[in-house]
């Protein structure tokens, strides 16, 4: 406790370490991870809900955060203004990408979440299912990806949180790796709910146009 009362009195500290750049970085990535981990629980039906939905995604929630208070702490020397731009980036893709599915899915009512145990009853196809399968899952690994390049060169245990400075790549990197494994079964038990279902013609149509998790849709000849 004594330590999390520190982390806390220290945030405006940090706060005046940084740059105006990596300023407008963490509020943007703020509210990119509040969302993801404080909104996406409210947006689907809860009627088919698994108990590994209970217990896999506050795993997730907590990848974030954690990787979210190592970046914070090192972000004032761990990054230059290009890995900073480049995290940027990948933010405002991960938002918009956000943002555009949930107004896509605005029209599809009874979406359910991960790893919930329905039979799917219809495949969206438009908006940003157009260019990769899996919008949601892509815009929360881009925000991820993003937290630990700005943290990925983070050697600075001159501050007063050593561990948590010294280690905010190794940290970061494992909230990304914890949230993709996570991810990733769930993409592949949606998917394959698809193939075991009516659906499955029109389902591997798709698989064979538009990519899992990368908006790259047709490119390549796919």
């Amino acid at each position: 406790m004594e330590e999390l009362r520190s982390l806390i009195s220290d945030v405006p500290v940090v706060w005046r370490e940084l740059d105006h750049l990596k300023q407008a970085f963490v509020v943007l990535k703020a509210i990119a991870d509040f969302t993801y981990c404080g909104v996406t629980p409210l947006l689907f039906d809860k009627s088919h809900l698994s108990l590994r939905s209970l217990t896999l995604v506050p795993l997730v929630a907590v990848s974030f955060v954690a990787a979210d208070a190592a970046m914070y702490f090192a972000l004032a020397k761990s990054a230059d203004a290009t890995q900073v731009w480049i995290a940027l980036l990948l933010v405002a893709y991960s938002l918009v990408f956000f943002w555009w599915a949930q107004y896509t899915m605005s029209t599809t009512p009874g979406l359910t979440a991960a790893f919930s145990n329905d039979e799917p009853a219809f495949l969206i196809t438009n908006g940003p299912w157009a260019f990769v399968r899996n919008p949601l899952y892509s815009a929360y690994l881009a925000s991820l990806v993003a937290g630990f390049i700005v943290t990925s060169s983070s050697n600075h245990p001159d501050h007063g949180h050593i561990f948590l400075v010294s280690h905010a790549g190794g940290i970061a990197l494992a909230g990304l790796l914890v949230a993709f494994s996570i991810f990733y079964q769930a993409i592949r038990e949606e998917e394959g709910k698809f193939s075991a279902s009516k659906l499955r013609a029109k389902h591997e149509a798709y698989k064979k146009k538009v990519w899992c998790l990368l908006p790259l849709s047709d490119v390549f000849g796919r």
